[in-house]
């Protein structure tokens, strides 16, 4: 009966665990796990604890009772923690301070515009209305959006953060209106009062209303399960470098004979055949007659 080779019988078949490529592979598959372990998955589980305290304050805000604009944002007031919460206030449109936003997307992902009105409130602070949004065929060459109703109205809306631009571009006049990127201070011509800090979504039905927009869908997306698969993928690569390394250690190698293999039987010799002669036709017949 043949032996394994001596490095594999015992501690010395783990030899080979020692040698540079398998010692890179185990650092690769522990720096690995610990990755996922503790910086991977612990990542995606707090995006995912952040998705659910955020879907909460939306839902908790939404279905929160309607209450005047001075109760949830008096002068000097700001919007922190009160985003979609639903307020009314009283006043006057300003229709000849409007602006239309650009760059925007509707609820169903479309390109769209919006057009935001300021309001005057009773003691002539101003806030600012996002009507909603608007096809962007609808103001093709320069056309303005139909005005704000005039006189004194009440609107219902969720209250949301000024929305400021990110590259910081100068409004443009185009044709009967006049275009801007973000909805804050800056974005908006001179008012004649002070302004309120936030914007006002009006709701469907409201005085001015276009396309109202809506509360965000509340998805918890998909940060739960990439979490998951960072921890199975920590796993598996542990796993699979244990699994290689044993199949490593317990494969039998085929021994190898000592004895010099025979050489191989030459064929044998054979004699050359002898040529046969060949017919000679002259020999049929006497020469000497």
């Amino acid at each position: 009966m043949t032996r394994p080779p001596a490095d594999r019988r015992g501690g010395g078949r783990w030899r080979f665990l020692l040698s540079p490529g398998w010692i890179t592979a185990g650092v690769l598959a522990v720096g690995f796990a610990i990755a996922c372990y503790t910086v991977l998955a612990p990542w995606q589980f707090g995006r995912n604890a952040e998705r659910a305290a955020q879907n909460n304050a939306i839902a908790e805000a939404a279905n929160s009772p309607v209450q005047p604009i001075d109760a949830v944002l008096p002068p000097g007031g700001n919007t922190d923690g009160k985003a979609w919460r639903q307020v009314t206030a009283t006043g006057e449109y300003l229709s000849g301070l409007q602006v239309v936003v650009r760059l925007r997307q509707n609820f169903a992902g479309q390109p769209s515009s919006q057009v935001v009105t300021p309001l005057q409130l009773s003691d002539g602070s101003v806030v600012l209305v996002n009507r909603g949004d608007v096809d962007v065929n609808a103001l093709a060459g320069g056309a303005a959006p139909p005005p704000a109703p005039s006189g004194e109205v009440t609107v219902t809306g969720r209250l949301q953060a000024m929305q400021p631009d990110p590259l910081d571009r100068a409004p443009q006049r185009i044709g009967q209106r006049t275009e801007v990127y973000g909805i804050d201070r800056a974005s908006m011509p001179p008012l004649p009062g002070p302004l309120r800090d936030g914007v006002l979504l009006l709701m469907p039905g409201q005085p001015g209303v276009f396309t109202p927009i809506e509360v965000p869908q509340l998805d918890a997306g998909p940060f739960l399960a990439y979490a998951w698969q960072w921890l199975i993928f920590g796993t598996m690569g542990l796993l699979a470098f244990g699994y290689f390394a044993v199949r490593e250690a317990t494969d039998p190698r085929e021994p190898v004979d000592s004895a010099p293999a025979a050489a191989p039987r030459a064929a044998p010799d054979r004699a050359p055949e002898r040529r046969r002669r060949g017919f000679d036709r002259s020999q049929l017949y006497d020469t000497d007659s």
